[in-house]
């Protein structure tokens, strides 16, 4: 199987590393430095997962020396760039192809599969966590539970997928199937609509955002709305009720995560100018918007990043 890695940031390259690691034929396409790193003295990945150096490496700055087509494709962009990177992978997807969205927020599979068709999309819940500590090495940081993947329409060759868990099992990313991947992946956007800005807004590591009760209630209430547009939209959550997932995010997923810090953070750090607040929180009011369902609480959030992205540079 070939795999072709789209955006080899920090988690693509974990993805990737350690598949290639393991022997398979992997390519990665990146745009920055680390990716220039990756070319020039390959790989290594280090943190809870422990160290790996992968030698040499395929790397392509850009999709220019790309060529045959790939079984497989780990999309890792920012959820923004979907819908352009995916127009710059078609050439090289054959009619059996899968693209797997291993990307946070709402709105990539539907990008994903207006290119390439439900039956060429799988989804991914993915909830450990990397960065890019220099480039051409990431660091594992935190790890909560299984990455889990799924055909979100039921079309998508379960065979296939079997076999890329069972390829990332054996890399040493724990991974299971799921056939309600739709439902896990609102559960992960609950975790991430609940740290992701408020972690990047006070520039804080998660555990952190504990410390506040005034914070801890803005969570509750980020909860609460998104189960109410989850229930509009006809979503089931994996969860009972909003106050049984506050208690598991506070006691559960938060203490193993307690010293990462949020992706959005990160982008913010490095002077980006744009975020993923869209796939996020800004998704939540959206679809609060469209289905009459108040959510006053990831609307300012979504303002105040916003407001961020727009200052004077």
């Amino acid at each position: 199987m070939r795999y072709l890695v789209m955006g080899a940031g920090a988690l693509g390259s974990v993805f990737g590393g350690l598949l290639a690691e393991r022997g398979h034929d992997v390519t990665f396409v990146g745009m920055d430095e680390h990716l220039k790193a990756m070319q020039a003295q390959g790989l290594s990945i280090t943190g809870i997962w422990g160290d790996h150096a992968i030698g040499a490496v395929k790397a392509h700055h850009g999709t220019d020396g790309l060529s045959g087509t790939y079984d497989t494709v780990l999309l890792s962009v920012k959820s923004y760039h979907t819908a352009a990177v995916m127009a710059r992978t078609l050439p090289f997807l054959h009619e059996k192809s899968l693209v797997f969205s291993i990307q946070n927020g709402l709105g990539n599979w539907e990008a994903i599969a207006d290119a390439a068709g439900w039956d060429r999309t799988v989804g991914a819940r993915v909830i450990f966590g990397a960065e890019v500590d220099r480039p051409g090495t990431v660091r594992v940081t935190v790890y909560a539970d299984k990455v889990l993947l799924g055909s979100p329409s039921g079309t998508a060759p379960r065979k296939r997928i079997e076999l890329v868990c069972d390829h990332l099992n054996d890399a040493g990313i724990p991974t299971a199937m799921c056939d309600d991947i739709a439902s896990f992946l609102w559960g992960k956007v609950l975790y991430n609509c609940s740290l992701n800005a408020l972690g990047a807004i006070l520039n804080v590591p998660y555990g952190v955002l504990r410390e506040t009760p005034e914070v801890l209630e803005v969570m509750r209430r980020i909860i609460e709305e998104i189960f109410a547009v989850a229930r509009a939209r006809q979503v089931m959550l994996p969860y009972e009720d909003s106050e049984t997932y506050y208690r598991t995010l506070t006691e559960v997923q938060l203490p193993p995560t307690a010293l990462h810090r949020s992706s959005m953070l990160q982008d913010m750090n490095r002077g980006s100018r744009l975020t993923e607040i869209d796939a996020l929180n800004g998704a939540i009011s959206r679809y609060g918007r469209e289905l009459g369902v108040p959510t006053p609480c990831n609307d300012i959030l979504t303002a105040i990043i916003k407001g961020f992205q727009n200052l004077p540079a």
